[in-house]
């Protein structure tokens, strides 16, 4: 039985359309970038990927001059917590009362009421520290003077957002005890940010809050990815298709008498990166299904920016509309921010070869392009076996392909915030796994303690 389990579930190879690119440098970059970046390793972003992720060297600087340590979310002393420092960077002087807002308004996201992080609100401590600027904002292919940080855009898409002075995000970390965790906030209210060594996020009311979320949850459990098309498939919520029957979550499972790999496939995984004021993007895979109609149901997944209406947007499977306005809440309208789009198709998707094509309507193609244009960044189709047990709430074993093809399993379909970044919570398993993250932690703070 394990056998077939082991061809089923490689048999459900992900295709890939483009091969991600990386990440841009700065066109004029001044002359410390160079030894702020050497070192560092890259993880590129995926489809279903908030930030790219970039682990940076530790060279040595100075802090800036000018911190303000601020109490967000305080539960405990530092040192019995595990600490979450905010640094601000484009925020000037004047600006220090807009920042405390700000992240006050994400502290609250994560760790108050019922948040991804409240039932670990007694092991974490948020701060602020206000760090001033010289000018508000980020900057664009290369960072603003008096800046910090550094935060800049590799141009002009809602994409990453890089650190261009490291060392001195490093050194500012190291200047408080009250910073076990460094969070750089950039002034800025669109889509963007970073993961890795430092959390880099955006000031984005809707974005912002999500990309932290999924980036503390990679610092902090730590976990790797749950969406498919990335290369790092570890920790807690990742096991080997050959331990179906003695997976790390046993406990947490649904249905222990009845695991199984579930039966998914992803015929299309693409990362156009197209602006739609170009002219329509069209795709072609072949469906999953063959003579008979095996995958019933299907998934739609799509990220897009400058798109502020579902009626400036038509995409169609064959030629057959599919409507998007129920991912298009009515709190969205006229938001030109980077969007995500989950979207069920109940019938599933047409057998054999399938015709994908996403264009601007004629409302679309009249409006006013945001910042990086009116994009289509990536696009996916899942399908799902008749019997898939998909539904919320389900702790099972649920196929992910990684960047090759390979197969890895997690613990839930839909369910987590580390694979739909949608999902406000963690899982069951990323929860437990990040309280149990945080003990080890602080117990590691006390040995150091009585060791000194």
């Amino acid at each position: 039985m394990l056998a077939a389990l082991l061809l089923a579930a490689a048999a459900l190879a992900l295709p890939r359309q483009d091969p991600l690119s990386p990440p841009p440098q700065p066109n004029s970059p001044p002359s410390q970038l160079d030894d702020d970046y050497r070192g560092f390793n890259i993880t590129l972003d995926a489809p279903a990927a908030p930030v790219p992720r970039v682990y940076f060297s530790h060279p040595r600087h100075d802090p800036p001059e000018g911190m303000g340590l601020y109490p967000l979310a305080v539960s405990g002393e530092a040192g019995e917590r595990v600490n979450l420092a905010i640094f601000a960077d484009g925020y000037t002087s004047a600006d220090r009362a807009s920042f405390l807002a700000d992240a006050r308004a994400l502290a609250d996201d994560i760790v108050s009421g019922d948040s991804a992080m409240a039932h670990v609100s007694d092991l974490v401590n948020v701060w602020g520290v206000f760090v001033p600027s010289a000018q508000q904002g980020i900057g664009i292919d290369t960072p603003l003077r008096g800046a910090p940080f550094g935060l800049y855009r590799p141009g002009r898409e809602l994409r990453a957002v890089y650190v261009a002075h490291a060392g001195r995000a490093h050194a500012a970390c190291a200047a408080f005890e009250e910073c076990d965790q460094p969070i750089l906030l950039g002034n800025d209210g669109l889509y963007g940010g970073l993961g890795g060594t430092f959390t880099v996020i955006t000031a984005s009311r809707r974005n912002g809050p999500l990309v932290l979320r999924h980036e503390l949850g990679h610092s902090l459990i730590p976990v790797g990815e749950e969406y498919e098309g990335g290369f790092v498939y570890s920790g807690v919520n990742a096991d080997a298709v050959e331990n179906v029957h003695h997976l790390k979550w046993r406990r947490f499972l649904s249905d222990p008498n009845s695991v199984r790999v579930e039966d998914a496939k992803v015929p299309l995984q693409a990362y156009p990166w197209h602006d739609l004021d170009d002219g329509k993007y069209v795709v072609t895979f072949q469906g999953s299904n063959k003579h008979d109609k095996k995958y019933t149901t299907a998934r739609l997944r799509l990220s897009l920016s400058s798109i502020p209406y579902a009626s400036h947007i038509r995409l169609t499977l064959n030629g057959a509309e599919v409507d998007l306005s129920p991912q298009f809440s009515p709190d969205w309208d006229g938001v030109r921010d980077r969007r995500w789009v989950h979207l069920p198709l109940p019938l599933g998707i047409p057998s054999g070869k399938v015709r994908v094509e996403v264009s601007l309507t004629r409302e679309g193609k009249k409006a006013q392009a945001g910042q990086g244009g009116k994009m289509l960044s990536s696009i996916e189709i899942a399908e799902y076996a008749d019997g898939f047990r998909g539904q919320m709430g389900f702790v099972g074993a649920f196929p992910t392909y990684d960047d090759s093809g390979g197969v890895t399993l997690r613990p839930t379909n839909e369910d987590c915030l580390m694979r739909n970044v949608n999902q406000p919570h963690f899982c069951v398993v990323c929860a437990h796994g990040l309280r149990v993250s945080l003990k080890r932690r602080i117990a590691k703070k006390w040995q150091r303690r009585s060791d000194e």
